[in-house]
């Protein structure tokens, strides 16, 4: 298997009795062995507007692999380094 991510990767295991919560964003792989339930933290504006407030509730026994960066957080840092499209012209004279 290969496995992509932004950052590292984060291994962290489930036992019964003990859920793990992982943001969406962050979640990279986890064993068919695992039950799941997403789910929404804080309110229903913030959810909408800003993609952020839902989670992943791992339980059972298994493996979940995080991504230590988000994707959106990738893009944040990746976007003001790019190439402006209309670069600036310079004068001359």
């Amino acid at each position: 298997m290969f496995l992509s991510s932004y950052g590292a990767i984060d291994e962290l295991t489930v036992d019964p009795g003990d859920p793990v919560v992982v943001d969406t964003g962050h979640v990279v792989a986890f064993e068919e062995t695992l039950d799941f339930d997403v789910r929404r933290v804080g309110g229903l504006k913030s959810t909408l507007f800003s993609g952020e407030g839902l989670v992943c509730e791992f339980t059972g026994t298994g493996t979940v692999w995080t991504q230590t960066r988000s994707p959106d957080a990738f893009l944040s840092w990746l976007v003001p380094k790019l190439p402006s499209q209309y670069g600036t012209q310079q004068s001359s004279g």
